[in-house]
């Protein structure tokens, strides 16, 4: 293998997978670009098995600036099956447009610290209700986030739902927020959902050639046909990271997702930011839409520096690539600011190109 193939997202946040790896058997970053990529491999080889393009799951994987994020929220003191996933899911699987890509998370809210009041005053924040509700512990509400939506897809969900007392409201988490962040820490990637595919995890001593619904909700009833592939794989690279700042002592995510397409991965918060002259006055005009409605129409090449600088830390890195014709190493990060009209917030696309050697993150564009 000497191509270094382009990498969607690799969750080393929610997966300890590679740390494990890395430091028991004291991997240097030579060849642990190798063992990724490796991975990257077996990962495109198994989907390729059930007629899967490895491309073709980008959207579900990332993040998109101009796609929506949804967190549903059901109150399971209400609904009478102790697998409430069940009744949850049997409502939710014919509510998904059948061409779409997401993936899905799923988890109860649950208290890893935060505690009882904060966690209450997230989600009164975040949360339009359909009903009253009966909050008496945090652990009651079973959350199931979806992203890659449209508008419409985001009221097909809600409303389809609303008869149902098991179902209290959702949460429009396309932006940043307590809540949103709460979340990154608690829910786990259920399925991809691929046009009329699911795609899940099985065991990793099950082979790759078979398929198995781990969940066992009814996806077949609705006409989907289950796939799945090692645990190993669907962690490490099928798995979608709910966006929130770098947390100290998960910076080894960052340091993963550079080390899967450079055998040189540095702390990013060293790096200087180099916002040519020419490209800034090029992104004004070619994007200026965009760059208007986050106020930055007049900014300077070191004010965007600076403001790229402090976002820098604000999400996390996805869309790796490395272009062997010209020894560059890319990435993209999304950066939220405020919407100077009508309020609210923008985000914008960072492409990004490492420069390890330099210490510098070149801007690409932005928009």
């Amino acid at each position: 293998m000497t191509t270094t193939m382009p990498v969607h997202t690799i969750n080393a946040r929610g997966n300890v997978m590679l740390e494990v790896v890395r430091d028991y058997f004291r991997v240097p970053p030579e060849r642990m670009l190798r063992e990724m990529q490796a991975l990257r491999h077996a990962v495109e080889e198994a989907l390729a098995i059930k007629g899967i393009k490895y491309d073709e799951l980008k959207t579900a994987l990332i993040p998109d600036r101009k796609r929506r994020e949804m967190a549903l929220v059901f109150d399971t003191l209400v609904i009478e099956n102790s697998w409430y996933g069940l009744e949850v899911f049997r409502r939710l699987i014919p509510l998904f447009s059948r061409d779409s890509n997401h993936s899905v998370l799923a988890g109860d809210y649950i208290d890893t610290g935060a505690g009882q009041e904060l966690l209450l005053e997230a989600m009164q924040g975040a949360v339009t209700l359909t009903r009253h509700v009966d909050y008496k512990h945090s652990s009651q509400f079973c959350i199931i986030y979806i992203n890659n939506l449209t508008d419409g897809m985001v009221r097909r969900f809600h409303e389809g739902l609303c008869g149902w007392e098991g179902y209290v409201g959702y949460a429009d988490t396309t932006y940043s927020s307590p809540f949103k962040t709460l979340l990154s820490t608690m829910l786990v990637n259920a399925f991809i959902k691929h046009r009329k595919t699911i795609i899940q995890g099985h065991e990793d001593d099950r082979p790759n050639e078979e398929d198995v619904n781990m969940s066992s909700y009814p996806f077949e009833e609705h006409g989907y046909t289950c796939r799945s592939v090692q645990s190993q794989l669907e962690g490490t690279l099928l798995s979608y990271k709910i966006e929130r700042p770098v947390f100290t002592g998960f910076e080894s995510d960052t340091e993963f997702s550079l080390n899967a397409i450079s055998p040189n991965p540095q702390p990013l918060d060293r790096f200087a930011i180099e916002v040519e002259e020419a490209k800034l006055e090029y992104v004004k005009t070619a994007k200026a839409g965009s760059l208007t409605g986050a106020g930055l129409q007049k900014t300077s090449a070191s004010e965007l520096s600076a403001l790229i600088r402090s976002k820098i830390s604000a999400s996390y890195i996805y869309n790796m690539t490395f272009d062997e014709q010209h020894d560059v190493a890319k990435f993209n990060v999304i950066i939220e600011l405020p919407r100077q009209e009508a309020g609210g917030h923008v985000r914008l696309l960072a492409p990004i190109e490492y420069k390890p050697e330099k210490k510098q993150l070149r801007l690409i564009t932005l928009y």
